[in-house]
């Protein structure tokens, strides 16, 4: 009795997981995804114009990938280029790493910044990290601050920023650019064989697999704001 009410539960199990599984290639062919992620780097309390008149006396940047990454460089990019246009000071948020803040300070100072780098190392996650520079740097509580961040992660990292008492802060997500070229293999010489045809499609070839990983960041940054909502984090 026991094996059989085990089994039954597993195959509603594997039911369930495998109308998720459908739904998730279903969604991959279509731009949901793409959008579920974009709406994710908009800043939840001010719109892009708002954000583009705002005057930052601290860049903030939300690190902690490894260095050289693709989530560090592209967020270093941002922060170097919005540094240089407000000419103010750079305040770089990541675990304590000592090659990673070496290489991020190195990356700056080639990017022309010379204005001050402070490395904040209090907190492993979001909210321990906004908690740490409210207290270490209680005056930025009242300050103009941007905060830049990958895409995914922006409106739970400024929704921290507003529950941990920051007044004036707003946003930037470190998108990274498009390609504008032709992807189409016409009139490409491409060998190989001739029996097995080429797949023109770029829909197959790359926005499906682009959009599948978009619906796992996504999915994955949901859950991360129910659990940090459930917590009174944001």
């Amino acid at each position: 009795m026991r094996v059989f009410m085990v089994k039954k539960i597993l195959n509603r199990v594997f039911v369930v997981l495998g109308v998720v599984f459908i739904l998730l290639l279903i969604l991959a062919a279509t731009p949901a995804s793409f959008y579920m992620h974009y709406n994710l780097g908009i800043d939840p309390n001010h719109d892009y114009d708002t954000v583009q008149q705002f005057e930052p006396q601290h860049v903030i940047m939300m690190g902690g990938a490894g260095m050289p990454s693709a989530g560090n460089l592209m967020r270093l990019y941002y922060t170097a280029g919005l540094a240089k246009n407000y000419d103010c000071p750079i305040i770089i948020v990541h675990p304590q790493d000592s090659i990673c803040h070496a290489e991020m300070l190195y990356y700056l100072v080639n990017q022309g910044i010379t204005r001050e780098i402070i490395h904040d190392t209090i907190g492993t996650n979001t909210r321990s990290q906004v908690l740490g520079l409210a207290e270490n740097y209680p005056d930025l509580l009242t300050t103009n601050i941007l905060v830049v961040t990958s895409p995914e992660h922006l409106r739970r990292t400024i929704k921290c920023f507003n529950k941990a008492g920051f007044q004036q802060v707003r946003g930037m997500a470190a998108y990274e650019g498009t390609v504008d070229f032709n992807l189409s293999l016409k009139h490409q010489k491409t060998k190989g064989r001739e029996s097995i045809p080429s797949v023109e499609s770029t829909n197959l070839r790359y926005t499906f697999w682009n959009y599948l990983k978009l619906e796992i960041d996504t999915l994955r940054e949901y859950c991360a704001l129910f659990y940090y909502r459930i917590k009174g984090w944001i």
